[in-house]
C-alpha cells in the first residue's frame, strides 16, 4: 500500500503543460497557441510555444524547467523581440 502511494505522489509533481502556459501568459506577450514538450535525460522539461501573434516572438518562445518535477524551476529563456524600423524612418530632425 505504501509503495502505491509513493508512486501516486511521484505521477502528480511532474511539471504540467497547463502550469507553463499560464506561465507564459505571466510572464511574455505571447498568445500561446501550440505547446511542444521534450523530457530530457537529466530530468529537465523544454517547451516550445508557438505564438499566434508574432510581433514580440516570431520564432517562438522557449521555456526550460531545471527540475522536472518543480513548476518553479521553469524560466523563459527568449527574449522579447523588439523591431524598431518604425525608428529608422524618421527623420532625425
Amino acid at each position: 500500500m505504501v509503495v502505491i502511494a509513493l508512486y501516486a505522489m511521484e505521477g502528480m509533481a511532474a511539471v504540467q503543460d497547463y502550469q507553463v502556459i499560464r506561465l507564459i501568459m505571466m510572464k511574455s506577450e505571447c498568445v500561446q497557441d501550440q505547446l511542444t514538450r521534450t523530457d530530457k535525460s537529466d530530468g529537465s522539461i523544454e517547451f516550445l510555444a508557438h505564438c499566434k501573434n508574432l510581433s514580440h516572438y516570431p520564432d517562438g518562445l522557449h521555456v526550460v524547467c531545471s527540475d522536472g518535477e518543480d513548476e518553479r524551476s521553469c524560466k523563459v529563456q527568449t527574449q522579447a523581440k523588439q523591431f524598431n524600423s518604425l525608428k529608422l524612418l524618421q527623420s532625425s530632425e
